[in-house]
């Protein structure tokens, strides 16, 4: 059995496989100070949240973003209605609330690419939560703390939309997306929302070790918003396997992405992690999309064996549809576009290595 410190170091290893490879994502701000090189570094590291405890908390922004807005973004404070009042946001267009992982940021990748995804589809209201100035890499002293604390400070976010007097948006109207660990911080929010529920979480390959058991209060799962669907890409690694929620979309088997091969394990295991914003993104837009099929077991997908019906294809990405129930099974090209459209009965069997 793996003991509480062990978990720690375990996890600290990880985060700084996630932190490294955020960290070669694009990047304007300054450069920073040099990052932590070993698990000790992380519990000495300065990247804690500091007092006041309470929110909002000055470091942990919500920024707006439109489509006449889309560089600089407007910061909401939740504390003051004439924030929100004042601003481009529109309560008819469809807003979306976005939670970055370790080493994120409003003005990195892929919250930037994500943003004009959405602007290239349409008017909406684009809400990114930025922490990054707050944590830079992960502070294992406040591990078990720091998650539900951002948690409590989104619900506030929520419910500040929910009451606003000249422009309230409720919860279920919301769609929130979180990449990583923000995709468990998003499954917290919902302890902190009182009568009433999320719309729709999407969580884009939440990271294994955090609150993966059966304390649903504690993880990402289907109790925490009225939809819940979840992309595979990095599971068992640095993702978990789920499934945790109405649906779960295993990418290429949900572990091992193409196109990622490195020259370390590092970097490939990385890779797969972060792949699934690309997919994510490439989705909004997608003619073909990424349609997914049932499957009764991952072996069975790997040997092609899954012959879906095809009214039992769903879409996965920005365009699923809600009635989606299950685990299902999705293969991509290896570079872009890695959308391949609908199979349907025109399909061939899939082969172990269905890339090519």
């Amino acid at each position: 059995m793996i003991t509480g410190t062990q978990w720690l170091i375990i996890f600290g290893i990880t985060s700084l496989l996630i932190s490294e490879s955020n960290s070669q994502q694009k990047d304007r701000r300054p450069p920073r100070e040099k990052k932590p090189q070993s698990v000790q570094d992380l519990l000495n590291t300065t990247s804690c949240i500091p007092p006041p405890y309470r929110c909002p908390h000055p470091k942990m922004q919500f920024y707006l973003y439109t489509r006449t807005t889309q560089e600089k973004g407007e910061l909401l404070n939740t504390l003051d209605s004439d924030s929100l009042t004042y601003s481009k946001f529109n309560p008819i267009h469809p807003t979306k609330i976005v939670v970055h992982g370790f080493g994120g940021g409003r003005n990195l990748s892929p919250s930037t690419d994500m943003r004009n995804a959405y602007f290239k589809k349409g008017n909406y209201n684009i809400i990114i939560v930025d922490y990054g100035s707050l944590v830079k890499e992960p502070c294992l002293s406040q591990i078990e703390w720091a998650p539900r604390f951002a948690g409590l400070c989104i619900a506030q976010l929520v419910d500040y939309l929910r009451r606003h007097p000249i422009k309230p948006v409720a919860p279920e109207y919301l769609h929130t997306i979180g990449y990583s660990v923000g995709a468990h911080i998003l499954g917290l929010v919902a302890n902190n929302i009182r009568d009433a529920k999320l719309g729709r979480i999407t969580g884009l390959d939440p990271t294994i070790l955090f609150y993966m058991g059966n304390n649903r209060s504690r993880d990402l799962d289907y109790t925490d918003a009225l939809f819940v669907d979840v992309l595979h890409t990095g599971a068992g690694i640095l993702g978990q396997w789920g499934p945790n929620g109405h649906a779960d979309f295993y990418v290429n088997g949900g572990s091992s992405q193409p196109g990622c091969a490195h020259d370390t394990i590092f970097q490939t295991l990385s890779c797969d992690h972060t792949k699934v914003t690309p997919y994510f993104i490439e989705s909004i837009n997608s003619r073909e999309g990424f349609w997914a099929g049932p499957c009764p077991s991952l072996f069975s997908y790997l040997i092609g064996w899954c012959e879906p019906k095809d009214s039992e294809y769903v879409q996965m990405g920005e365009h699923v549809t809600r009635k989606a129930r299950g685990v299902y099974y999705v293969t991509t090209n290896a570079k872009p576009p890695y959308a391949r459209g609908f199979p349907g009965k025109s399909r061939r069997l899939r082969s172990i290595s269905p890339y090519s």
